[in-house]
């Protein structure tokens, strides 16, 4: 992700969710020397992002999002998979992430990635308000 990024990467947010990050949030991520922000492009088209923070040794999956008209081509799949090899490049042990517990199409990529359910978060989310899923991946 770059800041030329940001205005397509935002745009994507308020689509994708219904309490999205603000274009601000995305460009704090770019400032961050922990936090790594990466962009799935298709014919040089922005079709979805991530943004994750490393800390000590393990990644966590802040952001994660695909565009809707993209869904269920492999988009997801890519990114994840190029998330996991960002964790392992920088010698990680574990990922981490949210999701909401209504989002089967998300948690159901996730578990075929070998994530487990670790806990919850109640009423994590807001708009609305809804409890989180904590799913954790072990490498």
């Amino acid at each position: 992700m770059t800041y030329d990024d940001l205005d397509e990467v935002a745009r994507l947010e308020k689509l994708c969710f219904a309490d999205p990050w603000h274009r601000q949030c995305f460009e704090e991520e770019l400032q961050h020397p922990f936090a790594i922000p990466l962009v799935a492009k298709l014919d040089l088209r922005i079709v979805g992002y991530t943004c994750l923070w490393y800390v000590d040794d393990q990644m966590e999956i802040a952001n994660f999002a695909v565009s809707p008209e993209f869904r269920r081509k492999g988009i997801g799949r890519s990114l994840m998979e190029e998330v996991i090899s960002e964790t392992k490049k920088r010698g990680g042990t574990s990922l981490i992430l949210s999701v909401r517990e209504s989002n089967i199409p998300a948690a159901t990529l996730y578990k075929g990635f070998g994530y487990i359910e670790a806990g919850r978060r109640k009423r994590y989310y807001r708009l609305p308000v809804e409890d989180a899923i904590i799913m954790v991946k072990e490498l």
